[in-house]
């Protein structure tokens, strides 16, 4: 099994760190049907060949992958993206048959604005981040509204909630719907070098460099050895 996941390194390197699922998946595709595979093994190859295919707005053939490994929760989730509701809640009720606190509960009440389910602060921590990065990148505008309107809720359970928010927003470019968040964030935690770090960003993509400088300057007033900050710190215009 070891031997295997070494096999996928370069294969997970050029989907996760060179952005490239054409070639990810171009490399990958060949071990699809190799009945040599152990199931762990054929778990690992098809949950990272789902995750390309989705990556790549493939659904109906990320659907496929994953239901060879019966993988209910990414089921929903692509039937999600694509804007099936109705297949999502059909899929996510069988994953919470196996996983009753699973994230999905959470995730299908606030889409759908019928959210009666306490996520746990770590699931906040684990999925929000990307849930909102996926949504836009699918275009599931409606959607993102739906979750960003739980704001408020999710503070009460991970005071760093609104940071999550307003970091996704800003990298994934809905760079003006991020400061507010990301000011919100500033007053929940006003010792969090990591929000200051963030409002600078925000401010230097806004193209306000003094803010940027202010906001930088008080993340390393806090943490001195918090290095992104003087990097950009260091590529403002004079």
């Amino acid at each position: 099994m070891a031997g295997f996941l070494l096999f996928l390194t370069p294969i997970r390197d050029a989907f996760f760190k060179e952005n490239d699922p054409t070639h990810a998946y171009a490399m990958l595709a060949p071990h699809l049907n190799n009945r040599k595979l152990g199931p762990e093994e054929k778990r690992a190859v098809y949950e990272l060949a789902g995750l390309i295919l989705r990556k790549q707005k493939k659904y109906d053939e990320a659907i496929q992958i994953y239901s060879a490994i019966k993988d209910w929760y990414q089921i929903g989730y692509c039937e999600m993206l694509r804007g099936n509701l109705l297949a999502t809640r059909n899929y996510w009720a069988r994953t919470t048959e196996q996983r009753e606190n699973h994230w999905s509960l959470t995730l299908f009440g606030m889409i759908s604005r019928q959210l009666n389910h306490y996520p746990t602060s770590f699931q906040i921590r684990n999925h929000i981040e990307s849930d909102i990065h996926n949504l836009i990148s699918a275009m599931q505008f409606n959607y993102l509204e739906n979750v960003l309107a739980y704001a408020d809720f999710l503070i009460q359970i991970n005071p760093e909630a609104y940071k999550f928010l307003g970091r996704s927003l800003m990298h994934s470019s809905w760079v003006d719907r991020a400061g507010d968040f990301l000011l919100k964030g500033q007053k929940a935690l006003p010792n969090d070098p990591e929000i200051y770090f963030h409002l600078g960003e925000y401010s230097e993509k806004k193209q306000l460099f003094e803010d940027t400088r202010i906001m930088l300057h008080q993340c390393l007033l806090i943490s001195p050895t918090y290095y992104p900050a003087q990097e950009i710190l260091d590529r403002l215009p004079a």
